[in-house]
């Protein structure tokens, strides 16, 4: 990236996923992370390079729309257009995935209620997103941090699939279905998340989410019919 003198490196990198890789860092001394999404061999250069501005220009505008309507992301510090690189707000803290997984073997007894309202809440930052035009494209619990393990100070980060403008119901259904499916692979006896999640989801907007309720239905039952045709 282009403004080495201004950051300090702390770790090698981070974390490593499919698409950018992700390292601790200082910038102006604030705790923050550098992404850079990654160059694919395996792609045709010009693809791969639409590809990565394509995602890098999705993630830019779902951080900063989140942050006009009030649902938490990190802030952008520093933007590498050529590298597709960005800076951003180190949010410190689990992922929800990690927090929900806490909290099941910690307080087994307990987990339903402890669990209850983070879900409502994720449900009603989401249905602030989709009021606003913003759907996500990838939410999984993976992808929201809880700042300092507390779980009403909700954080969505990776929106580099995320769409923003005139989006239909269907679109919002899909993106629920989308972590309603993540929830299910990675959560076990966690039926109550999604229920929540729609009821938090519901409360923001009724009109909208009876609407995307109905096409939420719509989705589970292709979803089903693919599954059983394998």
């Amino acid at each position: 990236m282009k403004t080495e003198n201004l950051y300090d490196l702390e770790t090698a990198s981070l974390r490593q996923g499919a698409e950018a890789k992700i390292f601790d860092c200082l910038y102006l001394g604030r705790p923050a992370v550098i992404k850079e999404r990654l160059e694919k061999k395996f792609r045709h250069p010009i693809l791969d390079q639409r590809l990565r501005s394509q995602r890098f220009r999705a993630e830019l505008r779902g951080l900063r729309k989140a942050a006009e309507i009030g649902v938490n992301s990190p802030a952008v510090y520093f933007v590498d257009r050529d590298a597709f690189g960005v800076i951003m707000q180190r949010i410190p803290g689990p992922s929800s995935n990690e927090w929900v997984e806490e909290m099941r073997r910690k307080d087994t007894e307990n987990f339903l209620k402890i669990t209850s309202q983070f879900a409502k809440d994720l449900g009603t930052d989401i249905a602030k997103m989709h009021h606003a035009g913003l759907i996500h494209g990838d939410l999984t619990t993976s992808n929201v941090l809880l700042k300092d393990g507390d779980a009403s100070q909700i954080y969505f980060i990776d929106f580099g699939l995320s769409s923003l403008g005139k989006v239909s119901p269907e679109d919002k259904a899909v993106d629920l279905y989308v972590l309603e499916r993540a929830i299910q692979a990675s959560h076990i006896n966690c039926d109550h998340l999604m229920q929540l999640i729609i009821e938090g989801y519901k409360k923001f907007d009724a009109k909208q989410g009876e609407a995307v309720y109905k096409k939420l239905e719509e989705v589970r039952l292709r979803g089903r019919k693919r599954d059983m045709a394998g």
